[in-house]
């Protein structure tokens, strides 16, 4: 279970992509109308934490969600986020949401499912970090349900589904030969 340094190096570069889409979605998110419906606002949350999906699924090891979202927000933050330093440290509990998933399955469960599962839970992360920060708790009760539970599902989709996708994807071109994503995948195949 020990990282490697192309474990690490993935890890920087996939976060930095991330973070620097991070910034780009920051800009159209804040060109939504300031009366749109939170729940609804919600639906776009999962893809803040994509660096925090597709880097485990990759390298498998302990620490990678946590990693990666926390570079990705330190990315995002230094590129000139409009949520300034709020950017990086979101991005952390993020990343703490999507690390309890994988620690839950003790980091051996990969599958689709589980992925998505583990990435609903940066919707936590998200969801614990807003209530403090970004005023979710000035919210309803059923608002506040409804934006936890909308910002979960969008984080099992932008985050987990897609996350399976582009990773499954790079392993069928070959460039992830001797990651863990790709030695589970032979394993199965035999």
């Amino acid at each position: 279970m020990g990282w490697k340094m192309r474990d690490i190096v993935l890890t920087a570069i996939f976060a930095a992509i991330s973070g620097a889409i991070y910034l780009g979605w920051d800009f159209l998110f804040k060109l939504l109308p300031p009366t749109i419906n939170p729940v609804a606002e919600a639906a776009f949350n999962g893809l803040w934490w994509i660096a925090g999906g597709i880097v485990p699924f990759i390298v498998r090891r302990p620490g990678a969600a946590f990693l990666a979202e926390s570079i990705g927000g330190f990315v995002e933050f230094a590129l000139g986020s409009p949520y300034g330093i709020q950017a990086f440290t979101i991005g952390m509990a993020q990343g703490l949401g999507i690390e309890l998933g994988f620690m839950i399955g003790r980091y051996r469960r990969y599958s689709l499912g589980w992925l998505m599962f583990a990435t609903a839970l940066g919707g936590i992360g998200n969801y614990v970090y807003s209530y403090f920060y970004y005023g979710v708790n000035q919210y309803r009760p059923g608002v506040q349900l409804g934006y936890l539970i909308v910002t979960m599902v969008s984080g099992a989709v932008l985050s987990g589904l897609i996350s399976w996708l582009i990773g499954r994807g790079l392993d069928r071109t070959g460039v992830l030969r001797n990651y863990a994503i790709d030695r589970d995948n032979q394993a199965m195949s035999t």
